[in-house]
């Protein structure tokens, strides 16, 4: 039988789960009745989560993941569950994808082919193209963040290096 993660999960964590991973601000309303929690044991938390800077709270009392915060977990994960070979590796593989997008629509940025998208093309041959923009773009940020994480190697490594080896460090495994 599976648990359910009401079971398996403490409100606490519940509530931490569903405020860290929304892709918009939400009401603490919203956030209770995603976690399985009653609004005010939702407030409680999500306000220790605001004070903690987890995540940040709106103008209108809503609740969004701190960006920045995301960010630099993301940095720390990718420094620590891959080696130097592996990010520069994926930077290569970034550097095919964009020379593939530029040789196969003639275009020398994201900018030029969207500037294609005015053409005279089918709406499959748009939505291709719109296609291959998101992921150029999106290429573009993860190669940005690997030339960071592959910055700052050595600097995060040795501040793991005290770590004892049977410690399990978030978010890297």
């Amino acid at each position: 039988m599976v648990e359910s993660w009401t079971e398996s999960m403490t409100a606490r964590e519940r509530v931490e789960t569903i405020a860290t991973t929304l892709s918009e601000p939400r009401t603490a309303n919203w956030i209770a009745e995603q976690a399985d929690v009653k609004w005010d044991t939702a407030k409680k938390h999500l306000d220790n989560l605001a004070e903690t800077g987890v995540i940040l709270v709106t103008e209108d009392d809503t609740y969004v993941p701190d960006p920045t915060q995301a960010y630099f977990d993301h940095l720390r994960e990718l420094i620590l569950t891959n080696d130097r070979a592996e990010l520069r590796g994926e930077l290569e593989a970034i550097a095919d994808r964009i020379e593939d997008w530029k040789t196969t629509y003639e275009v020398d940025s994201p900018e030029d082919l969207e500037a294609t998208l005015a053409d005279d093309l089918s709406a499959d041959e748009i939505r291709e193209r719109r296609q291959a923009l998101r992921r150029w773009e999106n290429s573009l940020r993860s190669r940005d963040t690997i030339q960071t994480a592959l910055q700052l190697y050595d600097d995060v490594q040795s501040l793991t290096d005290d770590v004892p080896a049977n410690i399990r460090l978030e978010g890297a495994g």
